[in-house]
């Protein structure tokens, strides 16, 4: 399903602003039209790291929170305050977060229903997850160009997968190494969690996930919300790679971190066109945040 704005062409980029247990943000711009997925950082936090990649906080037309955990949601309600941006959720997210009582602009989301936003067409679909009614979502601009954000899931449901194909971009989560999880400092429980239908997914899984989602337009996989206790972004990055080149790919990998944003990720050009097969990008952009 497209969506036709009557805009000129123009690339749709994204650039993850931070990922891990500590925050996560995501940027996509089209034009002249912004939307952050998630605002799990600090309202200083985010026109930080906005501002080392290049861009005005007031140019974000709409928030999208996939949960109401606060890695997700810690900014938002004053981000959308300071800047009239709106803030989209499910009913059980914005009423979860408290940010349905608060005195900024929301809009429910329901999933598997497509819902307009500023410039962007949003595609929302449920995800596996400990929350009370998450979701991840797959972004259209108004040329038709696709990308997805699908973190803190655990496991690839085929609900979630039948919406993340024919992607030009896919930002999915590589929670942990299984072996790392199992030998690491966490208490049994939460190894529990995170490995459980409902916690996190693993490189391994995430790798797996792949070869239903490889297509000729798919030009970036960004490895997303990575534990520092529990994986590494090496690991991470070989177990993609590997899935990726197996199915014939020459889409790139970027692995996001949780201190910097990583460099912004253009997905204009045709696949294959952008670099040499086989580039991953391990790292993030030469503007650190502190």
């Amino acid at each position: 399903m497209q969506l036709h704005l009557g805009l000129a062409p123009a690339p749709l980029r994204l650039c993850v602003l931070g990922s891990g247990s500590a925050g996560n943000c995501v940027v996509i711009e089209s034009g002249s039209h912004r939307l952050l997925v998630d605002a799990g950082f600090s309202c200083k936090q985010i026109e930080k790291r906005l501002a080392a990649v290049g861009v005005d906080p007031g140019s974000v037309d709409s928030i999208v929170v996939t949960h109401e955990h606060g890695d997700h949601v810690r900014g938002a309600a004053l981000f959308a305050s300071r800047y009239q941006a709106t803030i989209y959720g499910t009913h059980g997210t914005l009423e979860h977060s408290g940010l349905a009582a608060k005195p900024v602009p929301t809009r429910e989301l329901q999933s598997s229903r497509p819902h307009r936003l500023e410039g962007f067409l949003l595609h929302p679909f449920r995800v596996p997850h400990d929350a009370r009614e998450p979701i991840g979502v797959a972004v259209e601009d108004g040329s038709g160009r696709r990308v997805a954000v699908v973190g803190d899931l655990g496991t690839a449901s085929r609900l979630a997968w039948a919406h993340l194909g024919d992607l030009d971009g896919l930002v999915v989560e590589t929670n942990h190494d299984l072996d790392m999880l199992r030998r690491g400092p966490y208490p049994w429980h939460l190894k529990q969690r995170v490995a459980g239908r409902h916690g996190h997914l693993s490189n391994r899984e995430a790798a797996e996930g792949l070869a239903e989602l490889v297509s000729d337009r798919l030009q970036w996989v960004v490895l997303y919300h990575l534990s520092t206790t529990n994986n590494s972004p090496a690991l991470a990055a070989e177990a993609i790679t590997r899935a990726l080149r197996e199915e014939g790919s020459a889409a790139r990998v970027c692995v996001s971190e949780q201190l910097v944003p990583t460099p912004w990720l253009t997905v204009d050009a045709p696949a294959g066109q952008q670099a040499p097969d086989g580039e991953v990008a391990i790292g993030a952009s030469d503007s650190p945040v502190g």
